[in-house]
């Protein structure tokens, strides 16, 4: 129960001050533009004068006013802002005994083109909050991402859970599609575990969780997309920023950073370049229970120190050709390097519980040198074709990757009878992955009238997957080629797509209807073996989205896509990988596709309450499957399709401001989980109700300090063959800006309870498996950054290339 302690607290204290006493003053204001129209959902907040501290927030109604009710006897102002609208505060004024209601005069808003004098912009995201139709986390706004990598700051989304093998699950599903800065990173799998892992938190702006995307982006992704925005430099001048971080778990680590933004009349030029240096370790404990006439029992304890190094870079331009019409060059990459040391020691004892007898101990030793390198260049042209608002924009891609690893592992058998290490063995391979993805895409918005819009568009790209592994063996004392252990296999995938949206509004309600059509083809061929496994289909996914406000603080939403997440590069090939002797992972060259129903239904409150409720349907679901042979005590691990899985997720957003200085997010999710594995080998059906819970509590102190305590709650769930069990984890942190809020000091621990372990279980048919696996998640971490040059220079343009979708399957 002590884990759940500080969770509890977390939750009480949410709804704890809702009695405090206020003084029954009010104040009216009306905001419009600069002809006298009301301006509605306009922010409105009520500021104290003395220190310019946050009293309360509201929007402005369909009319565009906006009161303040019980409000305590003082000096405030108030301060307006819309986005495209310059950021204006009113005059100072009273509330006491003799002004108790106040209708303040209107205030209009300019366009943000304008020049205004004495007009201040200031404003502070929440870390958590609702965009056209997708969940944004404002990293930068947070302590807790200080340190910590981008696979961290994902643990602390709404929704998200990270399983054994560090695979993302979004609201209770695998297959998220992951993008970079709009671009997909065409990694899956362990490869983009490590990419995630090195990629420093410090280099993040937002992350963005689209869980029902239109039919724009590629069908691919189960449970959505997450994209992750990377800093840049967001003013004409040069600014930019540089930081630097460091801390400690059991082993320290360090990063620094910086972006680089010069913008003029003509041409906008920009770049990052970020270097992390990341020790950390990670331990699993395995237990396998194999029954029979001689049953065993097998206890695998593992601890591995790791190394990542990172080096990432970006730089583009873009060069304005006139006012409307924009080319732009980018180049990114990274070249990011992976060292590992591992022990393991397997105790093989006889006999079944409490009777068991230590036989013999296998230990076993590996060392592993990952290096991966990956340079996108994207070209790209933006126009505006006509004063009514037809947009064209075309993107075209070239994206080379290349992986290498080097294993040697070496293992013996200790007999307890015999008293002595026998049978020593060794092992070693080189493997070799290159990968090239072309990619062209073109989107066109085309306006009918005021209230309809059509966008269509088409994408084409074109990928190759290269994989040698040499195994050598040794025999004798000196190192063979082992042939029959040593493969090599090309993958090719084509996939050719067209889509069509229709955009209507009808007074209070907003629609959209979209269909894509993508057709696939693919080769997988194994030199080795000489053979190929060769598939051509065609798939329509369709995708419909309503939203209707019935006033200014009721809004509901649907939305429907069907959608398709293909086997990663790695899944597919038949390559065989030995953990020790008894432990292997191989791919499944017969993997299908499989293939995904969503209904969602959101309900928003006050524009800042979220009640949603989704359902998900997939068939073909692929899973991992564990095939144990009893006879040679080997188990193999690899994924498999199976019939269906049923996902039904209730979640809820409740952000709080019990006082001017103390805002409060929360976010619950319940995921209910349905796997029907039912096939020759194995017949089974899993389900479970998970609930997650997520707070974080933020501070705004004077002299611009700003504390955090943040925590969450996963409780046990089920996914395919796997039952986990509960986690937690709670961090605090602090925050103080200093020389005109030019420099930024932060300081947090992370998961200071040790609670972030996973543990879980796999019993069917003959198999009877534990894991528990910890990580380096008890953390504490200094980053400082600091702003120069001029801070209203704009952004360089977001851009989502067309490679997105094939650097996710990848794999680095």
């Amino acid at each position: 129960m002590k884990q759940l302690i500080l969770i509890v607290l977390l939750a009480i204290a949410s709804y704890s001050t809702s009695f405090a006493q206020q003084i029954n003053g009010k104040v009216t204001i009306k905001i419009t533009e600069t002809n006298g129209q009301p301006l509605p959902f306009t922010n409105v907040l009520l500021r104290q004068v003395k220190d310019s501290s946050l009293v309360k927030g509201e929007l402005s109604t369909v009319d565009g006013t906006t009161t303040f009710e019980k409000i305590e006897a003082g000096k405030y102002f108030i301060q307006a802002s819309l986005m495209g609208y310059a950021t204006v505060n009113t005059a100072s004024f009273s509330i006491d005994a003799s002004h108790r209601q106040l209708n303040l005069p209107a205030i209009a808003l300019h366009p943000s083109t304008q020049t205004l004098q004495g007009v201040t912009v200031s404003a502070q995201k929440p870390f958590i909050e609702r965009k056209d139709g997708a969940t944004v986390l404002n990293v930068e706004s947070s302590l807790a991402a200080s340190g910590g990598s981008a696979l961290d700051v994902l643990k602390r989304a709404p929704g998200v859970q990270i399983d054994k093998d560090d695979n993302i699950i979004l609201k209770g599903n695998q297959g998220v599609t992951v993008m970079l800065d709009g671009k997909l990173t065409y990694l899956s799998g362990e490869q983009l575990a490590n990419l995630l892992k090195s990629l420093p938190a410090e280099s993040i702006s937002q992350i963005e969780i689209i869980t029902s995307p239109s039919a724009k982006y590629d069908a691919a992704g189960k449970s959505g997309i997450i994209n992750i925005k990377t800093k840049k430099g967001v003013i004409t001048g040069i600014n930019g920023s540089l930081n630097a971080g460091g801390g400690f778990g059991r082993y320290g680590f360090y990063n620094a950073g910086g972006n680089l933004n010069w913008r003029t009349q003509r041409f906008n030029l920009f770049g990052t370049y970020n270097y992390a240096n990341r020790k950390f370790f990670n331990s699993r404990l395995l237990t396998r229970n194999i029954e029979g006439d001689e049953p065993q029992f097998f206890s695998s304890s593992v601890y591995g120190n790791r190394n990542f190094i990172n080096n990432s870079y970006k730089a583009g331009m873009d060069y304005f050709i006139t006012q409307k019409h924009t080319v732009g060059v980018l180049v990114n990459g990274y070249r990011n390097s992976f060292y590992a040391n591992n022990w393991n020691r397997t105790d093989i004892s006889s006999g079944r519980y409490p009777h068991r007898v230590l036989d013999s101990i296998l230990n076993t030793f590996s060392t592993s040198n990952n290096r991966f390198n990956n340079t996108t260049v994207n070209l790209n042209y933006k126009g505006q074709l006509d004063t009514v608002g037809t947009e064209l924009s075309v993107d075209a891609d070239y994206a080379d990757f290349k992986y290498q690893r080097r294993i040697h592992l070496r293992d013996s058998m200790y007999y307890v009878d015999h008293q002595q290490n026998v049978n020593p063995h060794a092992i070693r391979n080189f493997t070799v992955t290159a990968f090239t993805i072309k990619s062209i895409k073109a989107d066109l918005v085309l306006p009918v009238n005021k209230t309809t819009k059509i966008e269509a568009g088409f994408k084409g790209s074109f990928v190759k997957t290269d994989n040698d592994l040499s195994y050598d063996s040794l025999q004798n004392g000196h190192y063979e080629h082992a042939v029959t252990q040593s493969n090599r296999f090309i993958y090719t995938e084509d996939v050719l797509a067209a889509y069509g949206i229709i955009k209507k509004n009808f007074k209070k309600t907003d629609m959209q209807l979209g269909l894509r059509m993508e057709h696939t083809s693919s080769d997988g061929y194994s030199v080795t073996l000489q053979s190929h496994v060769k598939r051509n289909y065609l798939n329509l996914f369709p995708s419909l989205s309503v939203d209707h406000t019935f006033s200014e603080t009721h809004k509901l939403g649907l939305s429907y896509s069907k959608r398709i997440t293909r086997p990663s590069y790695d899944d597919l090939n038949p390559f065989v990988y030995y953990l020790d002797k008894y432990t292997y992972f191989r791919g499944n060259p017969y993997l299908n596709p499989e293939y995904i129903h969503k209904g969602e239904i959101t309900y928003t409150l006050k524009q800042k309450y979220i009640l949603a409720a989704a359902y998900t349907l997939t068939k073909d679901v692929m899973l991992e499957y564990l095939d144990q042979n009893d006879e040679t005590k080997v188990t193999t691990s690899y994924d498999k399709n199976f019939k269906r899985s049923y996902g039904y997720n209730v979640s809820m957003t409740v952000p709080l401001d019990p006082f001017k200085w103390w805002n409060i997010t929360n976010n619950v999710n319940l995921n209910y989980n349905k796997f029907d594995v039912q096939d020759s080998m194995v017949n089974t059906g899993t389900s479970a109700l998970g609930v997650s819970y997520q707070s974080t509590h933020t501070f705004t102190l004077p002299d611009n300090w700003k504390l955090e305590l943040n925590g969450y709650y996963d409780s046990p769930f089920s996914w395919g063959i796997f039952k986990f069990k509960s986690s937690y984890a709670v961090g605090f942190g602090a925050q103080k800006s200093l020389f005109s809020k030019k420099v930024t000091v932060k300081l947090n621990v992370t998961d200071f309870t040790n609670g972030e372990q996973f543990r879980g279980v796999a019993r069917y048919n003959n198999l009877d498996m534990n894991i528990h696996n910890r990580w380096q998640n008890r953390r504490a971490n200094l980053a400082v950054t600091w702003n120069f040059g001029n801070s209203a220079v704009k952004a360089a343009r977001e851009r989502q290339t067309g490679t997105s979708d094939e650097e996710r399957r990848t794999g680095s």
